[in-house]
């Protein structure tokens, strides 16, 4: 028997984190399909569909089986093909527009449009082996959406189940680990992800220029993260995007900031920091939290979405923000929400903030739990078993 070949529609980073080359021993190809050249065509030919269909296209997978695998692993898609398939998904799956826009304040929209009808079908369909859920989170978030059609749920959620995503680790050794501010340096935090303001980067100055200020204490800050509006959650503009680089350059004596590096260099500057941040407005997961706990970093996080399955205040800190009980998103639809989300992200910082200057041995006793978490629940060769054993319903 020869080995498992396994397709996949794109390789971006969720697909590298999740997908390609995580079973052993098994053959990967990139799968182009009529969805893929659709969107070439229209751009060669600079044509526009409607703005639904445009946004739809990544998460729509159409070969006619003429691609030769065993089985293709989506990442967030519905496969209309007759080979066999599975999709891991961070929220919903469909994760059409209409659904991300309409699950909450108009579910008739959905349980009558003949596209969602469709991709259902898909999910409900043989062809579709397995769904992996990329954080509790998300499941519960896609066993509510499931509710709009009750007779498919069930068969939905039977072939479903949450599966977080490896992480390799730098030292398995605790012995192994060593922190700036054991060496009589200063406390060193740090930020990487592209959306700096969705990732509670202003709440971060605001935080550390106060408590610099009140203590004295010597807290230095390395961002990785891409200075621009947000217009999702933090709902941020050029006016914003303006001061915040104002302020970086004004503070440069203890802010370092790249706009990107490459990923080893990311790595590289973790393990040179003390203590990890990620407060964010808004997360499907957060895979610099893992990044960070494999080298033995504490990380500061709000409790919204998966946060609370991989950060804790056992291995880590865990901002209280204001959320919604299912799926755990926090509210900030409003202007008084986002205000309200903001002052908790700044307030709970600063505490933490305090609370490490005061008792800075905690960021090792932290940061040996979030390194032993990584090992107990996100070992690579466990996480290939289990996709392994599911793609092989395909045989």
């Amino acid at each position: 028997m020869g080995p498992l070949r396994i397709g996949h529609s794109a390789q971006q980073y969720p697909e590298q984190r999740n997908i390609i080359g995580k079973v052993a021993g098994a053959d990967y190809k990139l799968c182009r399909d009529y969805y893929s050249l659709a969107s070439s065509l229209l751009s060669l030919t600079h044509l526009k569909g409607t703005s639904g269909s445009v946004a739809d296209r990544p998460f729509k997978f159409q070969d006619f089986g003429l691609n030769r695998v065993d089985c293709m692993h989506l990442f967030n898609g519905v496969s209309y093909s007759r080979t066999p398939w599975v999709a891991t998904f961070e929220t919903f799956i469909p994760r059409f527009i209409e659904v991300l826009r309409n699950h909450s304040s108009h579910p008739e929209r959905l349980q009558s449009s003949p596209f969602i009808k469709r991709a259902i079908e898909s999910l409900v369909s043989d062809s579709c082996i397995g769904l992996f859920a990329l954080s509790k989170s998300a499941y519960e978030l896609q066993a509510g959406f499931l509710e709009l059609f009750p007779d498919q749920r069930t068969r939905i959620l039977d072939k479903t189940e949450v599966l977080h995503p490896p992480q390799t680790v730098s030292t398995r050794s605790f012995g192994q680990l060593s922190y700036p501010f054991e060496q009589g340096r200063e406390i060193r935090f740090m930020l990487v992800g592209h959306h700096f303001f969705r990732k509670g980067g202003q709440e971060i100055l605001r935080a550390f220029q106060s408590v610099r200020n009140s203590t004295g204490a010597a807290l230095s800050l390395c961002v990785v993260s891409a200075l621009r509006s947000d217009q999702y959650a933090a709902r941020a503009d050029e006016k914003d995007t303006l001061q915040v680089r104002e302020f970086i350059s004004a503070n440069n004596d203890w802010i370092d900031y790249y706009p990107s590096l490459p990923s080893f260099e990311v790595l590289e500057k973790m393990a040179e920091c003390d203590v990890g941040l990620l407060p964010s407005y808004a997360e499907t997961y957060g895979y610099s939290v893992l990044e960070l706990q494999s080298h033995g970093r504490p990380v500061i996080t709000t409790d919204v979405r998966a946060f609370p399955e991989i950060n804790s205040n056992h291995c880590g800190w865990l901002l209280n923000v204001p959320k919604r009980q299912l799926g755990g998103e926090a509210y900030f639809r409003t202007p008084e929400e986002r205000e309200m989300l903001s002052r908790a992200i700044e307030e709970g910082l600063v505490r933490v903030l305090e609370d490490i200057i005061e008792k800075p041995s905690q960021i090792r006793e932290k940061g040996e739990k979030a390194l032993k978490r990584i090992l107990d629940h996100h070992d690579p060769e466990n996480f290939g078993k289990t996709l392994e054993t599911v793609y092989r319903k395909a045989l």
